[in-house]
């Protein structure tokens, strides 16, 4: 039988003590040797590692457990329950993150059939995809959504991120931005000919606070462990479930609408039903249950408000890093290049192109998308294992330049929309979802490993920020081309081109290994000041936090 980490009192010091790397009679003791991991994975050898708990462990320790499940819901967690390789153990804020990025999954792949079958409505008022609608072009719509929510996230996220830094409200802002979510895809079932503009609208407030719940939910991602062979094993396993929905999803869609042949409308009504009640029930779930409130980590100065505050941390922050932290600024800068998933700008170029390019219908764009999904699962793999071969940094580098070379390719065999062009993106879209899976589990893995720890979630939206700021380029780029009425090819290209760029910029990040090494103070001084400020128990290891934060403090004087 498999516990989590507040089962009972019992379990809880135990998991201190082996967490902390200590036996019960205080002395020095190797961890046990794990079991094989959840996924099916080796068996680790015993090691003499020793690990202060994270914090999301220890936030679940300290846990009055006032919220827990029934236990006749507790079956939906089962599927995303995942091991840490180290302590041999389940924490429920990463089953929560499992569930999070599952039902994220199912919403992110619904705007391709919403997506699809809305600029359809648009190029039939117009009177075709070339022909201009409230002043653009109907095919260049969903890119123009895009746009938008790229830029109104590139201004307001970086200060919600620094909100939430100061304040207790950080599990009500994920709570919120999810309901405020699954109400977007819920309402995008009033689509048809007369309100397709409405639920436009309603993609544009949908993507916007799907970013905002992501930055919060990698706010809560460097809390389940400060060790990049762990947090390696967490983000694949996590990728995989999003992956694993999104290919069951697509299944369920595909296998209702062909037989009964479904319209493009009807089809993209199923999907957005399906997501409507799949992120309800994960989303309500991980955010009821499982994931842990945090107490202010950091104080608003004296005279100071939040509004203030947040701007004023924001360029303290940004200079900081600059100074301070080479690897996590050359990623940043790197970023600005490389197009973000959670921004969907992949999304609505590829949705674009495939309807008004290639002539597929939703549910042919539909197969491209599984083919992508199942692909995503080895890339996810390949990631942790390359996290693990050749570290976090090289791994992004790689999957960026396979993602470049394949879009690359695509552009330049597929010339129409014959049954031969077809059958080569179903083949593309099978290589580039094995370098998707496997480019984003490495960026989050470099991201958690590179970052000061205590203001993830300030730091985090500083990264969405630089993901964000030109995160809608691409699409802009995309949209001009195809307003010049230049081949959608070209524009499609472009995204080669970004990622070409991202890479040479994290050709100057410098060793992986003194970036980490960098951040290994910090990450002592924020666990310890989580543990005074949650008022955490634990004599044994409070002790040596404190002498840690100590230091920490000398250093960075």
């Amino acid at each position: 039988m498999t516990l989590s980490v507040a089962e009972n009192n019992t379990l809880t010091k135990s998991i201190t003590l082996r967490t902390s790397g200590l036996p019960a009679d205080g002395g020095d003791a190797p961890l046990p040797a794990a079991d094989a991991d959840a996924s099916g994975g080796e068996s680790r050898a015993a090691d003499p590692v020793k690990r202060s708990m994270s914090i999301s462990e220890m936030a679940e320790s300290k846990s009055s457990r006032s919220r827990r499940a029934p236990w006749f819901l507790r079956f939906l967690e089962l599927p995303f329950r995942v091991r840490n390789v180290q302590s041999d153990v389940y924490m429920e804020e990463a089953t929560a993150q499992g569930m999070d990025m599952a039902a994220r999954g199912a919403i992110n792949q619904t705007g391709s059939y919403i997506g699809s079958a809305m600029i359809r409505f648009a190029a039939f008022e117009a009177g075709g995809p070339s022909n201009k609608i409230h002043g653009i072009k109907a095919s260049s719509l969903l890119t123009v959504a895009s746009l938008i929510v790229g830029l109104i996230a590139a201004v307001t996220m970086p200060l919600m991120g620094a909100i939430v830094d100061h304040t207790k409200y950080r599990k009500a802002l994920g709570s919120v931005s999810a309901f405020v979510v699954v109400v977007a895809v819920g309402g995008q079932l009033a689509l048809n000919a007369n309100t397709w503009f409405a639920v436009f609208i309603l993609e544009i407030i949908g993507g916007y606070f799907l970013i905002m719940h992501q930055v919060v939910t990698m706010a809560y991602l460097p809390d389940l462990s400060h060790d990049t062979i762990e947090m390696g094993h967490f983000t694949a396993r996590f990728m995989m479930n999003q992956y694993g929905i999104q290919g069951i999803f697509n299944l369920v869609i595909i296998g209702i609408s062909f037989p009964l042949k479904f319209t493009n409308l009807q089809t993209a009504k199923l999907a957005a039903g399906v997501a409507f009640a799949v992120g309800g029930i994960i989303l309500g779930y991980a955010w009821i249950f499982l994931f842990r409130e945090r107490p202010i980590l950091r104080d608003v100065p004296p005279g100071a408000n939040l509004y203030t505050t947040g701007f004023t941390q924001l360029m303290k922050t940004t200079k900081n890093v600059f100074r301070n932290y080479r690897a996590l600024r050359w990623l940043m800068i790197a970023l600005l290049f490389s197009p973000e998933a959670g921004a969907g700008v992949i999304l609505t170029i590829a949705v674009t192109f495939l309807t008004f390019f290639v002539k597929m219908s939703v549910k042919e764009i539909a197969i491209v998308s599984l083919t992508m999904i199942f692909a995503n699962l080895p890339g996810a793999l390949i990631s942790k294992y390359m996290c693990r071969w050749v570290n976090p940094l090289n791994s992004f580098r790689l999957a960026e330049l396979g993602f470049a070379l394949t879009n690359a390719l695509l552009c330049i065999t597929v010339t129409g929309s014959t049954s031969k062009d077809k059958n080569l993106v179903y083949m593309y879209g099978a290589l580039i979802g094995v370098t998707f899976g496997w480019m984003f589990p490495s960026q989050r893995t470099l991201c958690v490993a590179i970052i000061p720890k205590g203001q993830e979630t300030e730091i985090m939206g500083l990264i969405m920020f630089f993901g964000q700021v030109l995160g809608w380029l691409p699409a802009f780029v995309f949209t001009a081309i195809n307003e010049r009425g230049i081949n959608m090819r070209w524009g499609l290209a472009s995204v080669s081109f970004f990622l070409v760029t991202s890479f040479l910029c994290t050709l100057m990040c410098g060793s992986y290994e003194d970036a980490v090494k960098s951040v290994e103070l910090s990450s002592e001084k924020y666990i310890a000041e989580y543990r005074r400020r949650s008022d955490f128990e634990g004599e044994d290891v409070e002790k040596g936090d404190d002498e840690r934060a100590k230091t920490a403090d000398t250093a960075a004087e």
